[in-house]
């Protein structure tokens, strides 16, 4: 599958250029936990609660907040609801008159969660109406209860801007820019991040910090040489000339024929060492003391360790509109032209508003530059040595099918359902949510996985992953988009149909909603929104409707043609609700989760509910190897990049439902940008299609002791080898 309908992903951070700065990320990316900041920093304080009347300036959402006197200062402690995204405090600028927060590169404060569970909080500096530049202007911390840590937002991607800012579209991670504009914040918001509980944290000293050293822009441009490569800055095995190309190939091919991979490994990846269990010829889970696990088509213990997109078609970048920022372009006539493609896909960013447009991929004229005309041929071939190498087990989501045709390696199928009716009145991130109820629905699943079911019966695909970080919302979300949507809406029909069973009249309807429907077709052709506080049960029940039907006819589609496959479900991001995740838990055999975060040792699913876990994406990176932006989690280096990665790995190992985890993705994306503007080192290879050998020292120390580390921590139950439940 061509990552053009790859539907993705959550963002952003800082650049380091020219100079190897090593600095706090900004936004999803979450990198900057500091413990308590001095306040004695220079700068600007924008909030410190010692005079109450800036209680004025406070605006609760879903929250109560009060002044707390400790001694001789103040803070402000807010107490939340669960009912909304944001639910916390907004802090207005006094007057209505915006600050100016142009000169400053941070905005700083210090938080406390004085409540009895973790929590995340997150900061929004300012309410820019372009989602993307808000949630660059963002952070988040991570809070055991009674836990004391400072939130750092950067406002520009460098602690250094150039004077006068020159414009470069299209990448996110944007040398010497600042982020949005700053002369025009007049407000910033703290909200407990995703919570499902109410919650209680504390704020004090809200401050805008941090002076910028100023740069000249002459000479900047171009900024991309002609392998793909940031231009002002120099790294280890960073590439020079093709003859170092070649010679960086010849010897990892060297090492890559006498490489063995962990000697604990059967046939499909699983668990020589460990038990023996039912061998069924397919990939399945299984239950042994309390712990979750897959079980590979031989019987041995299976933990699927992935990369996702494995595919050298992925990493393209666009060119038009953009020509002066690369070093070299080929002619028409160059035999690297080849790379050229047209392309009409752009979710978000620079290209969203200006398909087609034209685009080079750096990454495959590289491979060429390797290998020659066989550089397909051969990339597909080193990936699988690579992978075993590298202690993985798994190729991932939207991978390249010649890659997964050699089998070689156990792999996930990825099926994207096309072309289905959506629900008019709802929204996302991604797009509109199918309309499920709509007879069409299943058709489309069906035309889907008949059309994507490459790996249906084989041994050697785990099973599939089906749509990707659908937005399903606030609870109950999808059914009020449902009510927004036009009156011809099947999904609409199908609720007041319910309502209609429920309630008999519209008046005792009216009753419990506090509405003034006159008919129900009236509220058929009604496209405002009802009261949620009173509606609230009604719009749940359909909005489990809503997920139940969906999970049920993939389900039933996806088996009657791949039965001895495992259904992975649709990736859950963000914020997905117990209703969601209990509906899903009934027809899912795996659950899939796209996990940003520095742990999730304490993962856990909701109440009542007992299922395999499979995380499908996470990441960490760095700027010392000349990628421009860390991603959405940050680390100082390779180094630790790769420890992070043991973190997060061995903490999944510990969780008794994780039966696996998924890195995205194998190549570092382009430093000016994909198709909706990612420019992530999330690799682990580069653009020239080197390894980051520090980062993979560090996964192998990992990846290559995974098993036992598993039975050590996890299965310290005297009947380890018991079968308490199958799939």
């Amino acid at each position: 599958m061509d990552i053009l309908q790859k539907n993705k992903w959550q963002l952003i951070i800082v650049i380091g250029l020219i100079i190897n700065f090593n600095f706090m990320s900004c936004n999803s990316s979450k990198s900057n936990i500091s413990q308590n900041d001095s306040t004695n920093e220079d700068g600007m304080v924008l909030f410190d609660f010692e005079n109450e009347t800036q209680t004025q300036l406070v605006k609760p959402q879903d929250a109560t907040f009060e002044i707390i006197s400790s001694g001789k200062s103040n803070h402000l402690q807010v107490n939340n609801g669960n009912t909304i995204r944001e639910t916390g405090v907004k802090l207005m600028s006094p007057e209505g008159k915006p600050w100016d927060l142009s000169s400053y590169y941070q905005v700083k404060a210090d938080v406390s969660n004085v409540g009895d569970e973790k929590m995340q909080v997150e900061l929004f500096v300012g309410n820019d109406p372009d989602g993307l530049l808000r949630w660059y202007c963002s952070d988040y911390i991570d809070l055991k209860p009674g836990e004391s840590k400072t939130i750092t937002v950067n406002l520009a991607w460098t602690p250094w801007i150039f004077k006068p800012q020159i414009k470069i579209n299209g990448l996110r991670g944007v040398p010497g820019q600042i982020k949005a504009d700053l002369t025009k914040v007049t407000e910033l918001t703290f909200c407990s991040r995703y919570n499902t509980e109410p919650n209680n944290f504390t704020i004090d000293n809200v401050r805008a910090v941090g002076k910028y050293e100023e740069k000249s822009p002459d000479g900047f441009l171009p900024f991309i040489d002609k392998y793909g490569q940031y231009k002002h800055q120099d790294w280890k095995n960073k590439i020079h000339s093709d003859k170092e190309i070649k010679e960086f190939a010849k010897a990892e091919l060297a090492y890559l024929e006498n490489g063995k991979g962990p000697k604990d490994r059967a046939t499909f990846g699983g668990w020589l060492k460990g038990p023996k269990l039912k061998a069924t010829g397919f990939f399945r889970t299984e239950k042994v003391a309390d712990k979750w696990w897959m079980v590979d088509p031989e019987g041995y213990l299976f933990w699927t360790a992935g990369l996702n997109c494995v595919a050298s078609n992925s990493v393209f970048t666009g060119v038009s509109q953009r020509e002066n920022y690369f070093e070299y372009l080929p002619k028409k006539d160059d035999s690297s032209a080849q790379f050229y493609q047209e392309v009409d896909y752009a979710t978000h960013g620079f290209y969203k508003d200006k398909r087609p447009y034209k685009t080079f991929n750096f990454y495959q004229n590289n491979l060429y530059k390797k290998y020659g005309d066989d550089w397909l041929k051969t990339f597909q071939d080193v990936a699988h040595k690579r992978i075993k190498d590298w202690g993985m087990n798994t190729v991932g989501f939207m991978s390249d099918i010649g890659v997964t045709k050699q089998k070689r390696t156990a792999y996930v199928g990825s099926i994207w359902i096309k072309n289905t009716p959506k629900i008019e009145g709802s929204e996302g991130f991604w797009g509109k949510f199918h309309d499920v109820f709509d007879p069409n629905f299943r058709i489309a699943v069906r035309n889907s996985v008949e059309s994507q079911k490459e790996g249906a019966n084989d041994p050697w695909c785990l099973g599939y992953f089906v749509d990707n970080e659908l937005s399903w919302g606030q609870l109950g979300s999808l059914a009020v988009g449902t009510l927004k949507s036009p009156a011809i809406q099947p999904a609409k029909i199908e609720f007041i149909n319910d309502l209609k069973n429920k309630y008999k009249s519209v008046s005792a309807l009216n009753t419990v909603w506090k509405s003034s429907y006159k008919s129900w077709d009236q509220m058929l052709s009604s496209t405002e929104t009802p009261n949620e506080k009173f509606a609230k049960s009604d719009l749940v029940n359909f909005y489990k409707r809503i997920a139940e039907t969906y999970f049920r006819t993939i389900n039933e589609e996806l088996k009657s043609v791949a039965p001895n496959q495992n259904y992975l479900g649709c990736r859950f991001a963000w914020a997905n609700n117990d209703v969601v995740l209990t509906a899903a838990s009934h027809y899912l055999d795996i659950m899939s989760f796209n996990k940003y975060e520095y742990s999730i040792a304490d993962f856990s699913l909701p109440k009542g509910v007992d299922k395999p876990v499979m995380i499908g994406e996470f990441q960490f990176g760095a700027l010392d190897r000349g990628s421009l932006h860390v991603g959405i989690k940050a680390a100082k280096d390779q180094t630790e990049r790769g420890e992070m990665f043991k973190s997060y790995i061995q903490g999944a190992l510990r969780n008794p439902n994780i039966v696996g985890a998924h890195w995205f993705q194998y190549i570092d994306e382009p430093n000016t940008g994909r198709f909706d503007g990612e420019n992530y080192n999330v690799g682990f290879v580069d653009i020239t299609d080197n390894p980051h050998e520090d980062f993979i020292e560090k996964v192998k120390e990992t990846t290559y002791s995974m098993y036992e580390y598993r039975k050590n921590n996890n299965l310290e139950n005297k009947n380890s080898n018991q079968s308490l439940s199958k799939k």
